[in-house]
């Protein structure tokens, strides 16, 4: 049976696949890891030009962030918020950092075949800093 024409080019073909798709798939995870950072990175930028309107990060300013993080399907309790709280007078800083523990998941070809590891891995954007625009009395 294996004499058979074209037998030899199929079984080649199976086991060259692994070596193919395994790219197609870690940069698939990739950019989805992408995604989630561009969305972190817009919700600390966000998150900043509320705070230099208000004068730091108040209860709303949080509520917001917390929302705008939920509608980009990320966890809020996986981010840990490190900011300037509310107060800051006119002129001072204020700063934000977001870190979010996230799963990444990669594929990785083995002498038993592929094998998928998944790690948890910190995503860090920040900080940032601006200046307070609002004047405190």
């Amino acid at each position: 049976m294996l004499n058979r024409k074209g037998s030899a080019e199929i079984i080649g073909f199976l086991l060259i696949l692994p070596f193919l798709l395994l790219p197609i798939i870690n940069t698939v995870n990739m950019l989805g890891d992408l995604v989630r950072y561009d969305a972190l990175r817009l919700a600390a930028k966000q998150a900043l030009l509320r705070m230099e309107i208000e004068g730091g990060m108040t209860e709303d300013g949080m509520y917001i962030l917390d929302s705008f993080l939920q509608s980009k399907n990320i966890d809020p309790a996986d981010v840990h918020v490190d900011c300037t709280p509310y107060p800051v007078n006119y002129g001072e800083e204020v700063r934000i950092c977001l870190t979010y523990q996230h799963r990444s998941r990669r594929y990785y070809i083995t002498l038993t075949g592929l094998r998928r590891v998944e790690k948890d891995e910190p995503m860090v954007y920040g900080p940032i800093s601006s200046v307070s625009k609002r004047r405190i009395e």
